[in-house]
């Protein structure tokens, strides 16, 4: 919150007393354009005043036709006095504060029914319903109203922003909650029945197998009945070995001892790989699926115009290259599950989002650029002060948290309850919650 000696010099609308008394009775900041809604700057301003009869540039002020100082301080003064004035605009009521003994008014305290305008992005207002939840709370505890939109419109006092960066101009805080960027990838295909024969043993597995068939025939080679069997000839009847049992018969006790034990060892091989082959036959079975960051990167090709591509290092497609593999990002929040509604609810609004129901894509497991959920304040509205202490409350509470598993869907019929106040009466309301304190 910014203070100073006079922030009105550095203010559009403030000027010095010379300028003030030189305006007088000639122009009007009613007139000097059309009029429309009035913009909010919740900065703490001290406004130094030369005391007028009449102090036209003051009653501007306090009038919020154009701008709305929620947090201005007018200090009047003469060579042997001094005055400080303050215009709480919920009330719409202005109060002097003794200069010997300033107490600064709690304007937030009571809102007097002023509404809170949360900005979603659109196809957000139906899913991300904590958020309205968390606005809800704060207006009913606080004498205020509450409505979210997805339009500018409605001049809103804040706004979610699906991506962590920072907007100038406006202020922030972090809410509960984290934002990242989804990656809409290709189901996994099914494997041709062919794969039966390959996937009960993994890749060391077949290879150790080979490397026993390559050593025993070597050594039978060498060490056998006359040496009278080449390499090749003894690799394929440890083969046979394996399928069928030996083919020949070997006169050395040194080759009955190889063979018989290779023999018994087959038959825990054969009988293990039988019973995998059966079990991989009853249902239909899948490549893997495309989860980390280098598969993603491995097996993907993103649109030209995929944005953060280079920062990602992600492959871009080629003109009149196939769509087979086309991926796509998508900005989302929160978690998987809540991601999943977004696409749902974002298929007309987003390519990416249209392109997963096309396509039947899914998303991966890997997630980019996360980032705590921030609140973005517009011309840092002065209801900006409310939040942190709620949100605290929520998070140590474990509000957060048990919001989204007790919900299974984002339908708007889901009943909240509001915490109220406990150490006081609520407007309207028994008392119930240590949520008053504030």
């Amino acid at each position: 919150m910014a203070t100073g000696a006079c922030r009105a010099a550095a203010h559009p609308l403030c000027s010095s007393g010379d300028n003030i008394e030189s305006t007088q009775g000639r122009f009007k900041w009613s007139d000097a354009s059309p009029p429309h809604t009035a913009l909010h700057h919740g900065s703490r301003y001290f406004i130094f005043h030369p005391k007028l009869k009449e102090n036209i540039f003051m009653h501007e002020l306090d009038s919020g036709k154009r701008f709305i100082l929620d947090r201005a301080y007018h200090i009047l003064y003469n060579r042997s006095s001094i005055e400080i004035h303050h215009k709480n605009f919920f009330t719409n009521q202005s109060i002097q504060l003794d200069p010997s003994d300033i107490r600064v008014p709690n304007d937030l305290k009571n809102l007097y029914g002023r509404k809170i305008c949360l900005l979603l992005p659109a196809g957000n207002l139906e899913v991300v319903t904590f958020d309205a939840y968390l606005g809800e709370t704060i207006a009913r505890q606080r004498n205020g109203t509450f409505e979210a939109t997805t339009s500018t419109d409605d001049s809103p006092d804040y706004g979610v922003v699906n991506m962590g960066i920072s907007f100038l101009g406006s202020d922030k805080i972090l809410a509960l909650g984290s934002t990242f960027i989804s990656v809409l990838v290709p189901r996994s295909k099914p494997k041709p029945i062919i794969w039966v024969l390959v996937d009960p043993f993994d890749y060391y597995s077949w290879i150790a197998l080979f490397s026993l068939v390559v050593v025993l025939a070597v050594v039978l080679s060498l060490f056998g009945d006359g040496n009278k069997s080449t390499v090749l000839e003894n690799a394929v009847e440890m083969i046979m070995c394996l399928l069928g049992g030996p083919s020949r018969t070997y006169g050395s006790w040194f080759e009955k001892q190889i063979i018989t034990n290779y023999c018994l060892l087959s038959i825990v091989i054969v009988s293990c790989y039988q019973s995998l082959i059966f079990s991989y036959l009853s249902y239909t079975r899948f490549f893997p699926e495309i989860n980390s960051a280098d598969e993603i990167r491995n097996n993907c090709i993103f649109p030209r115009s995929t944005t953060f591509s280079n920062h990602l290092n992600l492959p871009l497609s080629k003109p009149g290259e196939s769509l087979e593999n086309m991926c796509y990002l998508f900005y989302s929040r929160d978690n998987t599950h809540i991601t999943t509604l977004l696409i749902e609810n974002m298929r007309n609004i987003d390519k990416s989002a249209q392109a997963a129901f096309e396509h039947n894509l899914r998303v991966a497991n890997t997630v980019f650029l996360k980032y705590h959920l921030l609140y973005y304040f517009f011309n840092k509205s002065l209801i900006r002060e409310l939040f942190p202490f709620y949100i605290h409350a929520f998070f140590e509470s474990g509000l957060f948290d048990q919001y989204y598993k007790n919900k299974s869907s984002f339908a708007l019929l889901y009943r909240q309850d509001v915490l109220a106040i406990r150490n006081g009466p609520r407007f309207g309301a028994p008392p119930e919650s240590k949520l008053a304190r504030h």
